[in-house]
């Protein structure tokens, strides 16, 4: 007599544990995601630089630089030139930061380094709100600061991060839970990248005006260039001599002196007059044709009296 099993109703086998995603993996996606967004941040900062001070540059010598045709390795060149300093002093700042915090944070241990969080996270919220409150009120009249450059735009993206650190620290208290919505990070970063944005309009701005101040006071020890030219340009300016040709066979007609060359762009030559000054100087832009030759010689040369 064979006995049977009691068949088992209710009751199924237990599924085998599925594989949890690699931690790894997720991590370095996030990290990939950050860095790509701190890089596409960081060109689109040094293009922005880069054009503020060029339309700042060329605007003190009285040019409009669209004339110039200048091309985008010209203008991250200026913007490279122009932030390497400020953006190497922020990065020393953040990257002491980080290194003090770290540092703090293993010091004290987990109970003083709580305390700490405590004191500081309420402080952190006031201060940020009083950067915010005060760099809006410069946003609605910024005369007073135009002697600092930068600071108000630095003072607000500063201050969305200390808020944004304080409502974190109070709501992972509250919930027990580490973690950012969506909406707080992209929003947060959005209001810190326009902070970045009117530093560096700010001060880019500034460094353009600097820096065509700078190349001013030295135009008259730049190269003398003397403009030949196979028709008459009509270049009339104080210093600037007009001496056409005797010899009627010769290509190039007529003669210009007491010229410096500022900069050639895009098929575009910019002269200033040997004795440019900022209240009353003017500046030439002449396309570089086939009709045209130029000569340069030591900053004070002067040429013969005939061609």
């Amino acid at each position: 007599m064979s006995t049977r099993r009691p068949l088992r109703r209710g009751l199924r086998a237990p599924k085998p544990p599925q594989p949890e995603p690699a931690a790894g993996q997720a991590h370095a996606l996030r990290l990939v995601g950050t860095v790509l967004a701190n890089t596409t941040l960081l060109t689109a900062l040094l293009y922005y630089f880069g054009l503020v001070n060029t339309q700042t540059y060329f605007g003190y010598f009285r040019v409009h630089y669209t004339l110039l045709g200048q091309t985008p390795d010209e203008i991250f060149g200026r913007g490279v030139d122009g932030v390497l300093l400020p953006l190497t002093a922020v990065a020393g700042a953040a990257l002491l930061f980080l290194v003090l915090t770290r540092f703090l944070k293993i010091r004290l241990g987990e109970a003083s380094w709580s305390r700490l969080l405590r004191i500081c996270s309420p402080a952190a919220g006031v201060l940020g709100l009083a950067l915010l409150a005060a760099t809006t009120a410069i946003a609605l009249d910024p005369e007073p600061f135009r002697d600092r450059p930068g600071a108000p735009g630095i003072g607000f993206a500063l201050g969305i991060l200390m808020a944004l650190f304080s409502w974190r620290h109070w709501t992972s208290r509250r919930t027990g839970s580490t973690r950012s919505s969506v909406a707080e990070l992209v929003t947060g970063y959005a209001l810190v990248s326009v902070g970045l944005f009117w530093a560096v309009g700010d001060y880019s701005g500034a460094v353009g005006t600097s820096r065509a101040f700078e190349a001013s006071r030295v135009i008259s020890a730049r190269p003398a260039a003397t403009l030949y030219s196979a028709e008459s340009l009509n270049l009339t300016a104080n210093g600037i001599a007009q001496v056409k040709c005797a010899n009627p066979e010769s290509a190039f007609k007529y003669r210009y002196t007491g010229l410096k060359l500022l900069l050639q762009s895009s098929g575009q030559y910019v002269f200033l007059p040997a004795n440019w000054r900022a209240s009353t100087g003017v500046a030439f832009v002449i396309p570089k044709t086939d009709k045209l030759r130029l000569e340069f010689g030591p900053s004070r040369s002067v040429p013969p009296p005939d061609c």
